[in-house]
């Protein structure tokens, strides 16, 4: 009984996450020089500047990152991340928000987390948006939002690459 609520509570995740399940990780072009995904030094995010860019690492250790940044997100609020995987998007019927989110997986494809990106305003929904499923590569600032009783991250003044 307690997963059935769970599940109930997290719709928009669980939808999102069994999405992943069907795709494997996939890829877009990096920067030709290597940068590391966590740099401590943390200065915030700017426009040209890519702070944590998943993009150079390999699967696992793009999951282990992504989860890093879902249970420590104070660690990297204001820094600039880059990141490629799936596009899925939620549509909440209750509240009537549309939620748009970039989902990679593990190595063996079986586990998948995502983070919710938030597109500028140069970008109109659906015409400027991914085929559900389809390879995006999305650049934006980490920041989290509070929603009811719980906290989300997300990619603030996000781009697709």
């Amino acid at each position: 009984m307690k997963n059935i609520r769970y599940a109930q509570m997290n719709k928009p995740m669980l939808f999102l996450l069994c999405l992943a399940l069907l795709f494997a990780l996939a890829g877009c072009g990096g920067d030709s020089e290597p940068k590391t995904a966590n740099d401590p030094a943390g200065a915030a995010g700017g426009a040209d500047t890519i702070d944590v860019d998943l993009t150079v690492l390999s699967s696992t250790m793009v999951y282990s990152q992504v989860y890093s940044m879902i249970v420590s997100p104070g660690d990297y609020i204001g820094k600039t991340v880059k990141m490629e995987g799936m596009f899925a998007s939620y549509h909440d019927e209750s509240t009537g928000n549309t939620y748009f989110a970039c989902i990679v997986t593990d190595a063996a494809a079986c586990c998948s987390q995502g983070i919710e990106f938030i597109l500028t305003e140069d970008y109109s929904y659906p015409e400027d948006y991914p085929e559900e499923g389809g390879k995006i590569c999305v650049t934006g600032v980490f920041d989290t939002y509070q929603e009811g009783n719980y906290t989300y991250c997300t990619l603030r003044d996000a781009k697709l690459m």
